[in-house]
């Protein structure tokens, strides 16, 4: 599996637009360094994140808080994705709230999911794949559809996860 993230030069700012560190992830080590630090899952001109902007993408990464429910026998864990998306290609990051409380809710699982694809030069198309992977599994977040989404960084303790399926790649 080959991802590519564009990464900032700074952790938790979400008013920077600049991601000029573009990474080739291969590897559970690769993925941790790149998301250690907030970063994009597409190319943009100049570097600077906009809609406007976007140039390519060969990743589509979906965000779960897990805020569906508040019942935790329905929260989506990675050992739950995997008997959801059992076909399918991905690689997990836990965000940087992951089993925090966080606005009076209970802590739960909170991750990133990296799912790699052909890449796409089309800005609409890539969202149309955001919103088609939601409409299947709404457990994802509704507000991260678009097509310059930023994920903040996060330096856990815990070690990404990549799950390849070298027979059935995301399309």
């Amino acid at each position: 599996m080959q991802l590519t993230i564009c990464t900032a030069n700074c952790v938790g700012n979400q008013k920077n637009c600049l991601y000029p560190n573009k990474r080739v992830v291969t590897s559970e080590d690769e993925l941790k360094e790149a998301v250690k630090l907030d970063h994009v899952c597409a190319e943009y001109k100049n570097n600077y994140r906009s809609a406007d902007n976007f140039l390519k993408s060969d990743v589509i990464v979906m965000d779960c808080d897990n805020d569906h429910t508040e019942n935790p026998d329905e929260w989506i864990t990675p050992e739950a994705l995997d008997e959801i998306l059992t076909d399918v290609s991905y690689a997990i990051a836990p965000s940087r709230h992951n089993m925090l409380s966080k606005d009076g809710k209970a802590a739960r699982p909170k991750f990133h999911v990296y799912f790699s694809i052909e890449e796409l030069t089309d800005a609409e198309v890539y969202v149309a794949i955001k919103r088609a992977i939601h409409a299947q599994f709404p457990f994802f977040d509704d507000n991260a559809l678009d097509a310059a989404r930023f994920i903040y960084g996060a330096d856990g303790a815990e070690h990404p996860v990549v799950r390849e399926m070298p027979s059935h790649p995301m399309r």
